[in-house]
């Protein structure tokens, strides 16, 4: 999980590989290293902005939603998700 170092907490995994515009970015940036990687390529904080719906942060971001989802969605499942479970 990554740790937020501006308030010292954990993201929480989502138990979910699919990503939508109504998840907030502290569940995606929970789920994985790259899913935090992929946040922050796209300029999205996932600290302070981990409120934000993946819609709300892409917004403010200035990043167009669309490519923000694709981007997610191409990320590999997780071992230990929902998905990946079996």
């Amino acid at each position: 999980m990554a740790t937020c170092s501006c308030h010292g907490h954990q993201g929480h995994a989502t138990g979910t590989s699919r990503t939508a515009a109504a998840q907030t970015v502290g569940e995606v940036a929970g789920r994985s290293t790259r899913a935090l990687e992929v946040l922050q390529r796209f300029g999205i904080n996932h600290c302070c902005g981990a409120g934000l719906t993946l819609a709300e942060a892409s917004a403010a971001a200035g990043v167009d939603l669309g490519r923000l989802l694709a981007a997610l969605g191409e990320l590999p499942d997780e071992p230990g998700s929902a998905s990946g479970r079996g």
